[in-house]
C-alpha cells in the first residue's frame, strides 16, 4: 500500500467587524466553470443463483443517463489485491494509468455506523457486526467505527485490526437510544390514543423494548382528545421529525465528505432501528444520495429491529394522515423505507425482516472485495439542477445489476459540488442586476484570533414579515422556507469558503402575527486566515420565489495585529443583541455566541428604534493572558462627547479560559443621534479595544 493512501487513511477523521454595503456588483459574477465531468460507476453482478459475475466486458451492458445511452470511457472489475493472479476465466479488462493510481484504487475504505439502538436490538446487532468483521477482509480493506447519537463521532480510526475494531463495535452497540427518536415516538403513542378521523384509524404501535416504551397511556380514550389537541401533537411530531432528521442528513453529509476525498470504492454499513428524514424537505434526502453517488460511496442498510414486529419508530399511512390532515402529498412516516431507498439508490442493498444477519453480511463483504468500475463523460452539459436517472442494462440473460441511481446535475464551485438549495441561491448572484426584492442585514463577526486563521460567525438576519408564510388550514399551522448562501472572496476574487443554510420553519398559525414581528436569523461558523474579504450573499424566499442579495466587505484580523506578545490580552467584535435564549443543558461551549446567560442572537442593523427592549445591549469575549486578570471597561459617546464609563466586572472563565460579557445598555432612555461604543481590555501592560457605531432613530 502507498504511503499517499496510508496518510489519507491516517488523516480521515469527522470534523464538523463587518462593513455593510448594498451596492451593485460590478463585475464580480459567479462562474460556473464546468468541464467535462466524468462519471464514476461502480456495480456488481450477480447471476440468477446470485452468484458474482467476474467476467464481464463492455460490450455486456449498456449505461443509459435519463434514458440517453453513454459511451462507457473505461471498464475494469476490481478486487483484492490478494486475489491478484488467481482469477479465473478470461482476464478482465485493466485500468489504463500509473501503477500507483491503481494501487490506491484497490483500498476498499468501509465505515460501520450505529444509530438509536435500543437494548432489546444492541446484542443481535453486535453479533451481527463481529460476524461481518470476521469474514477475510483481506489487508487492503480499512474499517472504520461511528456511532451517530445527534451527532457523528468516530469511535476507531480506519484499521484492520480485528482486536481494535471489536472492542469499538462493542463501545459503539452500549449507546444510549435516540432521544429525539423516542420523543416523536412519545407523540405517536398519543396520536394513537386518539379518533384518526381516517377510514381505518391508528394501528397500535409499540416501538423499543419496554424500557423504553415508557408507562402505557391511562384514562385517556379516543373521545378524550379534541381536534386541537390532535393536531398540536401531529404538529409536535413534525417538529421532531424535522429536528432528528437534519441531525441524521448533516451527520450522513460530514460522513460522505470525509471520505470524498478516498479513491476505491467506499461502503457504509449503517445499523439502525429506522432512517428518520425532515419530512418537508424531501429534496435533503436527495442531495445524500447524490452526494454518495459522486464520492463512489454505497450504503448497505441493517434494519436493527429483525423479525421483531414491535420494534422501530416508524409510524404507519393512518399516523401520516393525522400530521398532515389527510394530504395525499405528504411523504409517509416510513422510516424502515428509508434505509431501503438509501441504499438501494447508492448501489447497496437493505438488510431487513431478518434475524439472520451472517448470510446477508457475508454477501455484502464479498461485494466490499469485488465489484465493477465504469466511467463514462455525461452527453449533456446542462448542469440545471435536476436529478439525473442512471440505469444499467444488462444484454446478458438473467444477469442482475446492482448499482447508483442517479445524481443532481449540479456544477463544482471551490472544488465541492452545490446542494440543489445552493444552486437557486447561486442563480440569483448570477442575475443582473442583482435581485432586491426585500430587505436584509448581513455580516461577518470576529471572535478567537490566531496566527493560521480566525474564529469567525456569518451571520443573515431578514425581517419575517417580508417572508412568504404558507398557511396550512386544517392543521392551523403556518410554515416559512427561506435559504441562504454566502460566497467568501479574497481581493483575488477568487471564492474562498461557501457557507448555507436551508432553514424550514413551522408554528401554530395563532403565533403568526407574533414572527411576523420578528426576524429570521441564522449563524454560520466559518475559519479564515488574516486578511481583507468580501461576503456575496443571498436569502432566497423558497415559497415566495423571490431573493435578495448584498455585499459586505469586513477584514478579518490577525492575533499578531492585536499584540506583538500573543501572551497578551485580546478581544472579540462587539455584537449587538437583540435578544437571549435560554440553553439550559444542550449549550454548545464551542460556539462563542453562547454563555451562562444564554445564546446571543445577534442585531446586525445598528440602526435602532428609540424604544425599550430593542436591544438587549452589547456582547463580546474577552481572550486574557496567562499572567493576571484583564481590566474591561466600557465606554458610551454621543457627538464626540463622553456619555458614560463603567468598569466591568468579570464572569467566571469558560472551559476554554475566555471570558463572555453582555453589557445590557439601555438603548431606549438615550435621545435620538449617532453613539459610538468602545470597549477596552488591558493586561500585562497591553491594551486591546474595539469600537461599534449605532444609530438611535
Amino acid at each position: 500500500m502507498s504511503q499517499r493512501a496510508i496518510a489519507i487513511l491516517a488523516t480521515l477523521a469527522i470534523a464538523t467587524g463587518a462593513a455593510q454595503q448594498n451596492q451593485p456588483p460590478g463585475d464580480s459574477q459567479v462562474v460556473l466553470r464546468s468541464t467535462a465531468q466524468e462519471v464514476l460507476l461502480d456495480f456488481i453482478a450477480r447471476d440468477k443463483h446470485q452468484k458474482l459475475v467476474t467476467n464481464l466486458r463492455p460490450e455486456d451492458i449498456d449505461i443509459l443517463e435519463d434514458g440517453v445511452p453513454q459511451k462507457i470511457r473505461s471498464f475494469q472489475y476490481r478486487h483484492g489485491r490478494e486475489e491478484l493472479g488467481r482469477q479465473e476465466g478470461p482476464a478482465p479488462e485493466r485500468a489504463t494509468g500509473s501503477p500507483r493510481y491503481a494501487a490506491l484504487s484497490e483500498i476498499n475504505v468501509v465505515s460501520l455506523v450505529f444509530e438509536g439502538l435500543s437494548p432489546a436490538n444492541r446484542t443481535r446487532v453486535t453479533q451481527g457486526a463481529k460476524d461481518f468483521l470476521a469474514n477475510e477482509a483481506g489487508p487492503n480493506t480499512y474499517i472504520g467505527v461511528f456511532i451517530l447519537n445527534h451527532r457523528l463521532a468516530l469511535l476507531q480510526q480506519y484499521t484492520n485490526d480485528l482486536s481494535l475494531l471489536n472492542q469499538a463495535v462493542d463501545l459503539a452497540a452500549s449507546g444510549a437510544y435516540q432521544t429525539l427518536a423516542k420523543d416523536i415516538e412519545a407523540e405517536v403513542m398519543v396520536l394513537n390514543s386518539m379518533a384518526s378521523g381516517g377510514p381505518a384509524g391508528f394501528r397500535p404501535i409499540r416501538p423499543g423494548s419496554a424500557e423504553e416504551r415508557g408507562p402505557a397511556i391511562a384514562g385517556k380514550g379516543r373521545a378524550n382528545f379534541a381536534g386541537a389537541d390532535r393536531a398540536m401533537a401531529a404538529m409536535t411530531i413534525n417538529v421532531l421529525s424535522n429536528q432528528a432528521g437534519n441531525l441524521s442528513i448533516d451527520a450522513l453529509h460530514q460522513l460522505i465528505r470525509a471520505q470524498a476525498q478516498l479513491p476505491g470504492r467506499k461502503t457504509v454499513l449503517y445499523f439502525s432501528e429506522g432512517l428518520i428524514l425532515p419530512l418537508e424537505q424531501p429534496e435533503l434526502f436527495r442531495a445524500v444520495i447524490s452526494d454518495a453517488n459522486r464520492a463512489n460511496i454505497a450504503f448497505y442498510t441493517v434494519d436493527a429491529g429483525g423479525l421483531d414486529t414491535t420494534s422501530g419508530v416508524g409510524t404507519d399511512e393512518a399516523a401520516t394522515w393525522a400530521v398532515f390532515n389527510g394530504s395525499s402529498a405528504a411523504t409517509p412516516f416510513n422510516y424502515q423505507e428509508n434505509l431501503r431507498s438509501l441504499a438501494e439508490d447508492t448501489g447497496g442493498f437493505s438488510i431487513a425482516n431478518t434475524n439472520d444477519l451472517k448470510s446477508p453480511l457475508r454477501r455484502v463483504m464479498e461485494e466490499v472485495r469485488a465489484h465493477y468500475e465504469a466511467t463514462y463523460a455525461p452527453t449533456s452539459s446542462n448542469y440545471d439542477g435536476h436529478f439525473r436517472t442512471i440505469e444499467m442494462r444488462a444484454r446478458r440473460p438473467g444477469l442482475r445489476l446492482q448499482g447508483r441511481n442517479g445524481y443532481f446535475a449540479l456544477p463544482l464551485l471551490d472544488g465541492e459540488p452545490l446542494a440543489p438549495f445552493e444552486f437557486a441561491a447561486l442563480t440569483a448572484l448570477n442575475t443582473r442586476p442583482w435581485p432586491q426584492a426585500f430587505d436584509f442585514h448581513a455580516g461577518v463577526l470576529s471572535f478567537r484570533a490566531a496566527a493560521q486563521a480566525t474564529e469567525c460567525r456569518a451571520v443573515f438576519s431578514v425581517p419575517s414579515r417580508t417572508l412568504h408564510f404558507t398557511e396550512h388550514s386544517p392543521a392551523k399551522l403556518f410554515h416559512i422556507h427561506v435559504s441562504f448562501l454566502g460566497l467568501v472572496k479574497d481581493e483575488q476574487n477568487q471564492v474562498v469558503r461557501k457557507i448555507s443554510r436551508d432553514l424550514l420553519f413551522q408554528a401554530p398559525a395563532s403565533r403568526r402575527a407574533e414572527f411576523e414581528r420578528g426576524e429570521v436569523t441564522v449563524t454560520l461558523p466559518l475559519q479564515l486566515p488574516p486578511g481583507r474579504y468580501r461576503l456575496e450573499a443571498v436569502v432566497d424566499d423558497r415559497d415566495g420565489g423571490t431573493a435578495s442579495t448584498r455585499r459586505i466587505v469586513f477584514t478579518v484580523p490577525s492575533a499578531e495585529a492585536e499584540n506583538t506578545d500573543r501572551a497578551h490580552v485580546a478581544l472579540s467584535d462587539l455584537v449587538l443583541v437583540r435578544s437571549l435564549q435560554p440553553t439550559a443543558g444542550d449549550r454548545d461551549d464551542t460556539d462563542p455566541l453562547e454563555f451562562s446567560g444564554g445564546k446571543v442572537t445577534p442585531e446586525m442593523n445598528a440602526t435602532i428604534p428609540k424604544s425599550s427592549g430593542a436591544v438587549e445591549g452589547v456582547y463580546f469575549v474577552v481572550y486574557p493572558g496567562p499572567d493576571a486578570s484583564p481590566g474591561v471597561q466600557i465606554a458610551i459617546s454621543h457627538n464626540g462627547h463622553l456619555v458614560t464609563t463603567a468598569r466591568l466586572s468579570l464572569p467566571t472563565a469558560e472551559a476554554d479560559g475566555s471570558l463572555r460579557l453582555l453589557s445590557r445598555i439601555p438603548f431606549g432612555g438615550l435621545d435620538a443621534g449617532a453613539y459610538e461604543i468602545t470597549v477596552t481590555a488591558a493586561q500585562g501592560g497591553a491594551t486591546v479595544r474595539r469600537t461599534m457605531a449605532v444609530e438611535v432613530e
